[in-house]
């Protein structure tokens, strides 16, 4: 499985309003537009995240992040059914820290590099090391160390040492783990992580891999993408319309705070090509094929995709430029005691 890529991202979250009301507190989510020299995915809106770095599972981590062997923080990924996860990446190598810390500092290196917001806390910091929520660290010549960091990331580790900080990686929340479907060339096993920020940053494109940053509600960005004006890829499409299903800060961070020592479950795409556009299937449902066919797209182009109807739906229809249009749930219950997407209609796309 050479081919496949190991990335990390983080679903960063703030306080949309200040009024103190559990039962509407809304909240927004920080979205980045991809831009249009990137050989994948230009022009598309996506979390804060990319690809992990042989740095970011230095040893050195050890005497720079406390108490790095919490159990607290872990990597628990279900595969189809209860089974074990396929294994698409390798291991990290022998002496480097464990995976559920290094891909935590991915996606925390990567958001530093595409936002400027540096999720790190203080050495000897009173906040305890499994937070629910994490903190921008405003150090000296911000933007030069995000320059630094973007141009090698085992930077990351002399801007931690140098500033006697380091990566703060107990706040970041296990959410999903999506897979790229076998559509796309590219493939990337990439683990989502949720954090919960109490005010907005000032966010800043780096003008080379993003163009664009915002923080939207999730109904903002689906709006957004329903008249045409955003690109979602299906992971961003699905997980926003999960947190959809949240009117409040305060109860989403307490969902996710719990929710994530179950793990989650991977999601690897099944992709029918049929004579009414793309179907994609998702684990638990019925038609949902877990044999080795599934890793590329299976064409049944002389059938509709209502001949695939089944008692129980996990699936999305997708438009010929494989643009989510449509999520179908009947009958599905998540895994991991996550909790399902919220609907929409058709998008005019």
């Amino acid at each position: 499985m050479s081919f496949w890529r190991e990335a990390s991202s983080v679903i960063l979250l703030t306080k949309s309003s200040n009024l103190k009301n559990v039962y509407w507190d809304p909240f927004k989510i920080l979205c980045i537009k991809r831009s249009e020299i990137n050989s994948f995915l230009p022009n598309y809106t996506v979390f804060p995240g990319g690809t992990v770095e042989k740095s970011d599972s230095s040893p050195e981590w050890t005497d720079i992040i406390p108490d790095y062997t919490n159990t607290n923080l872990n990597l628990n990924i279900i595969g189809y059914s209860g089974s074990p996860a396929i294994k698409f990446v390798s291991d990290n190598e022998p002496g480097s820290i464990p995976k559920y810390l290094s891909l935590r500092v991915t996606a925390i290196r990567e958001t530093f590099e595409e936002s400027g917001i540096l999720l790190c806390k203080k050495m000897n910091c009173s906040q305890p090391e499994t937070s629910a929520t994490v903190h921008h660290l405003d150090i000296d010549n911000i933007d030069r160390w995000r320059k630094l960091v973007q141009k090698n990331a085992s930077n990351f580790i002399d801007l931690c040492n140098e500033n006697n900080c380091y990566p703060d990686v107990g706040a970041l929340h296990l959410w999903s783990n999506w897979l790229t479907p076998s559509l796309l060339k590219t493939k990337f096993d990439t683990k989502f992580f949720l954090a919960f920020i109490e005010t907005p940053v000032n966010a800043s494109p780096d003008g080379v891999e993003t163009s664009q940053i915002t923080w939207n509600t999730p109904d903002e960005t689906l709006s957004r993408f329903v008249s045409g004006y955003e690109k979602l890829v299906t992971p961003q499409y699905y997980e926003l319309l999960r947190l959809r299903q949240f009117t409040s800060f305060t109860k989403l961070t307490n969902f996710a705070c719990k929710r994530s020592i179950e793990g989650c479950e991977q999601i690897l795409p099944m992709v029918i090509a049929t004579k009414d556009g793309y179907l994609t299937l998702l684990p638990g449902d019925g038609k949902f094929n877990n044999s080795e066919k599934y890793l590329e797209v299976q064409y049944e182009l002389d059938k509709p995709m209502q001949d695939f109807d089944s008692d129980v739906m996990h699936r999305l229809h997708h438009t010929e430029e494989y643009l989510p249009k449509k999520i179908i749930i009947k009958n599905y219950t998540p895994k991991c005691k996550h909790v399902l997407p919220a609907n929409l209609p058709n998008c005019k796309i």
